[in-house]
C-alpha cells in the first residue's frame, strides 16, 4: 500500500497545484484561455498521475483479496490458536477475575493490536489479526458454506446444538465473500493503513466550437475527493457460560454464522443507502448520479424505466466496466410478472436467461423497499444501475472482540460478545451510476 499512498499524495498535490493556479488567476482577474500552456501542462501531469494511481488502485484491490500467505512462524501460531481459550479469557476479564493470555493466542492478539495501531483504529477489547480473520481470501465462485448442527447441547435462543464447521477458514471469510456489492464488482481494498483519499478531476463546462479568430471560452476544471475512513461495524451475540465450555471449532462456527449475518445486513444496506455518518456513503444519496423517476407517487417499474437507468449512465459516457442492475426481492417478483411487450407472454425478467435488459441483475433485501414518494409512504423500492467497479470499499485491520456482562445477563447466565470490523465505502465516480427510488413492487 506504500506505493499507492505515495501516488495518492502526488495526485493530491498536483490537484492542489491546479486549483492554486486557477485561484490566482481569479484573484488577479485574469482570464485563462482554453489553450493556456501552463494549465494544459498541469492537467496533463495530473491525468498521467491519476491514470497510474487508478492502475495501482485496481492492482492493490486484487492483491488485498488474495488468500493470506503465512510464514512458518505465523502458520504455526495459526495452527495452535485456540479460539475458545480467547473467549474464556474475555469471560474471566468481564467478571473481574485476573486473566492473561499466553502462547499462540497472545502472539496473534499482539499482532492484531499492532495492525489496529498501524491502521489508526481505536479498538476495544482484544484484536484478532487479518491472517486469522481472512485466511481464505475472496473467491467469487466459492461455494457458500454453512454450519451444521451435530449435537444436542443446549444453547440459548436459536443457536441450535453443538455446531461444527466442515472447513477450516477465517473467522469472517463468509462476511467478506457474501457481499452483494463485492459480487457486483466493487473495488475492494483490505488491510488499509490510515485514511485513503481517492481523487478525481471533475471538468467544468467544455468550451464551445468557435470560428477561426473567435476568442476561446475558459475551461475551469475542479477537483473532488472520495475519502475512505475507518468506521466501526459492530455485531453481537449472547452466549452462555455453557457454550464457552465447548470446543474451539464449535464456538467459532456459531460466531461465524450469527455475527456474519448481522454485519452483512448492516454493511450492505449502507453501501446502497448509507448517509456517511458512522457508516459507508451509499449510492442512493451520492450527489451527481443519474436519476429516473416513476411518477409523482411512484410507479411500477416498466421497461422504459429500466432502459432509462442505462441511458442516464450512457449520457455521461460512463457505460463501461462492471455494469449491473441491482434491486430487492420484491422488485424481482414484480419484474417476473410484468410484460416486456404489451399483450404478449414476454416478461421483463425470465428465469431461463436471468437477464434484465441484457445485463445480469443482482437482488438483495439490503436495498430498501420502504422509501417514500408523494402519497406512497414507505412502500417504494430502489433500483440501481451502473459500473460497480466505481464503488470503492475499504477494510482496516482484523476484528476486535469485547465481552460484556450486565445485571440482566448475569441473572440469565449469559455474556454479550461484541465483534467490530472497520470499514468504509463510497462512490468514486458518480456518473457511473443511476437510480430509480420510487419503484412500486406491490
Amino acid at each position: 500500500m506504500n506505493k499507492l499512498k505515495l501516488l495518492n499524495e502526488q495526485v493530491g498535490a498536483k490537484a492542489k497545484e491546479i486549483r492554486t493556479y486557477l485561484d490566482t488567476a481569479e484573484k488577479e482577474k485574469r482570464s485563462i484561455p482554453a489553450d493556456d500552456g501552463k494549465l494544459k501542462q498541469l492537467e496533463s501531469e495530473y491525468d498521467s498521475l491519476k491514470a497510474t494511481f487508478d492502475v495501482e488502485l485496481r492492482q492493490a484491490s486484487r492483491e488485498s483479496q488474495k488468500p493470506v500467505h503465512l510464514g512458518n512462524d505465523e502458520q504455526r501460531a495459526v495452527d495452535l490458536f485456540d479460539f475458545s481459550k480467547v473467549l474464556r479469557h474475555l469471560e474471566r476479564t468481564a467478571r473481574g477475575s485476573h486473566s492473561v493470555l499466553d502462547g499462540a493466542e497472545l502472539e496473534l492478539v499482539q499482532e492484531g493490536e499492532k495492525e489496529a495501531r498501524d491502521a489508526k483504529v481505536q479498538a476495544g477489547g482484544i484484536v484478532l489479526p487479518r491472517m486469522l480473520v481472512r485466511r481464505g481470501g475472496y473467491n467469487p465462485n466459492a461455494e457458500r458454506r454453512d454450519v451444521t448442527a451435530t449435537g444436542t447441547t443446549s444453547v440459548t435462543g436459536d443457536q441450535g446444538g453443538m455446531t461444527v464447521a466442515t472447513n477450516k477458514y477465517g473467522l469472517l471469510d463468509d462476511f467478506f465473500n457474501r457481499s452483494v456489492m463485492r459480487e457486483a464488482g466493487a473495488t475492494v481494498l483490505e488491510g488499509l493503513v490510515g485514511n485513503l483519499d481517492i481523487p478525481r478531476l471533475v471538468a467544468g463546462t467544455a468550451g464551445a466550437k468557435k470560428g477561426e479568430n473567435a476568442a476561446s471560452d475558459e475551461v475551469t476544471p475542479t477537483t473532488a475527493m472520495l475519502s475512505l475512513q475507518a468506521k466501526r461495524l459492530p455485531a453481537y451475540i449472547d452466549i452462555s457460560q455453557q457454550l464457552l465450555m465447548q470446543s474451539s471449532s464449535a464456538i467459532e462456527a456459531i460466531l461465524r454464522k450469527h455475527i456474519t449475518a448481522q454485519m452483512l445486513a448492516v454493511q450492505e444496506t449502507a453501501f446502497f443507502h448509507g448517509g456517511g455518518t458512522n457508516e459507508a456513503n451509499g449510492i442512493a444519496g451520492t450527489s451527481g448520479i443519474g436519476s429516473v423517476a416513476g411518477g409523482t407517487n411512484g410507479a411500477a417499474p416498466l421497461l422504459s424505466h429500466i432502459i432509462g437507468l442505462e441511458t442516464a449512465v450512457d449520457t455521461t459516457n460512463a457505460l463501461l466496466g462492471n455494469l449491473r442492475y441491482a434491486s430487492n426481492g420484491q422488485i424481482r417478483g414484480k419484474l417476473k410478472g410484468t410484460q416486456k411487450v404489451a399483450s404478449t407472454d414476454s416478461r421483463m425478467l425470465l428465469d431461463n436467461d436471468g437477464l434484465l435488459n441484457g445485463y445480469s441483475p443482482l437482488f438483495t433485501n439490503a436495498i430498501s423497499r420502504t422509501l417514500t414518494k408523494g402519497t406512497s409512504a414507505s412502500v417504494c423500492s430502489a433500483i440501481f444501475f451502473g459500473n460497480f467497479a466505481d464503488y470503492f470499499i475499504g477494510y482496516w485491520s482484523g476484528v476486535s472482540l469485547e465481552m460484556v456482562r450486565d445485571k440482566t445477563n448475569a441473572i440469565s447466565g449469559l455474556y454479550t460478545l461484541v465483534a467490530n470490523a472497520y470499514y468504509d465505502g463510497g462512490v468514486g465516480r458518480p456518473k457511473s451510476f443511476a437510480a430509480m427510488l420510487d419503484a412500486l413492487g406491490a
